[in-house]
């Protein structure tokens, strides 16, 4: 009987003790579990907030403009105003069509204004294959014969649309009778930058890349992540480009092109050893650059006015990056470029 009760208190006390062990992490365990279904119904909530918010852009923004097939992709190009001369823009990485709307105000009662979409960007179809600024140069080619565009254009090229745009006029210099950069991409800048800002650059390449995952699950929605990169867009334009920076497949496009940065740097040499002969040539600088990175950008934006003879050269000491061609504070410069260009242009077109 002494020893039946001793093996009882021990077992209970065993029960006892094993079970204030083992409480601790029953609690751990049920904690994490309430983690992992928390993380879990924020994923795919985020998810469906995206879908929403893409389902909803559609319906708001539908394509302005058409798209073209040009065998390989089919791109998205709208065109506006009745002028005899035509002034087509070329976007920055990551930027859609749509950011152009400011300044094609300004130039549609006296020019045919063209924006489009690059490959996989804003409202183009994806290709699915590579992407680099001499692709692009091609089907730009391209675009502007499915369009019946052959006359020599008056080209804005604003960022990375800026070394597309050099390409092209190197490429089809007969297509292109002025050329004007906006705080263009250069291609040496990965390598000429402070190091600290060098690897900024590398980080900003990275980060575009990782863009469409975050889009995947709404994060840029919701936070307005985006909203830098088109900073001077107002009302309505700045809801409809930020609408297509949300937008998974936009930025699947636009990490493609992160991702080809290094041939599309390849092309941007190719043009500075060929030059551009007598080609007029603006170049226009944003001077609000943080004051360590200011001296090697506009060192770097001197030499894209030297490509040509006929080149100029623009600071403007307020602007940042996207404001210059963006803001109705600054875009006016721009339309005073492009007007005086294409009263040079007249002379060499009726001949």
């Amino acid at each position: 009987f002494i020893q039946t009760v001793w093996e009882r208190e021990m077992s209970e006390k065993a029960i006892y003790q094993h079970g204030s062990t083992m409480g601790p992490w029953r609690l751990l365990r049920r904690a994490g579990l309430a983690i992992l279904a928390g993380v879990l119904l924020l994923i795919i909530g985020g998810m469906v907030f995206q879908r929403i918010g893409e389902m909803r852009a559609a319906s708001l923004y539908p394509a302005p403009g058409q798209l073209y097939d040009l065998g390989d992709v089919s791109l998205h190009m709208v065109c506006r105003g009745a002028g005899d001369q035509t002034v087509v823009f070329s976007s920055g990485m990551g930027n859609p069509a749509s950011s152009w709307r400011p300044l094609e105000r300004l130039l549609e009662p006296d020019f045919r204004v063209c924006s489009y979409d690059r490959d996989g960007l804003g409202w183009s179809e994806d290709s699915g294959g590579a992407r680099d600024a001499g692709l692009a140069s091609d089907r730009l080619a391209r675009l502007l014969d499915a369009a019946s565009i052959t006359g020599p254009v008056i080209l804005v090229g604003h960022s990375y649309g800026g070394v597309v745009a050099r390409v092209f006029a190197k490429d089809y210099p007969a297509r292109v009778g002025a050329l004007i950069l906006l705080d263009s991409s250069h291609e040496d800048m990965g390598e000429r930058f402070p190091p600290l800002a060098q690897q900024g650059f590398r980080d900003l390449l990275e980060g575009f890349q990782l863009a469409p995952w975050l889009n995947v699950f709404g994060v840029p929605r919701a936070f307005d992540l985006f909203a830098p990169a088109i900073d001077g867009l107002e009302g309505a334009d700045y809801e409809q480009s930020l609408a297509l920076l949300n937008s998974i497949s936009h930025m699947r496009g636009t990490a493609e092109e992160a991702r080809g940065w290094e041939r599309t740097a390849v092309a941007g040499r190719e043009v500075a050893q060929a030059g551009l002969g007598h080609l007029p040539l603006d170049v226009f600088v944003a001077g609000d650059w943080p004051d360590e990175m200011l001296p090697s950008w506009t060192e770097m934006q001197t030499e894209l006015s030297q490509l040509s003879s006929n080149g100029q050269y623009y600071l403007v000491a307020e602007a940042n990056h996207p404001q210059i061609g963006m803001s109705d504070k600054y875009i006016p410069l721009v339309v005073a470029a492009v007007r005086r260009r294409a009263v040079e242009l007249v002379p060499d077109q009726a001949q």
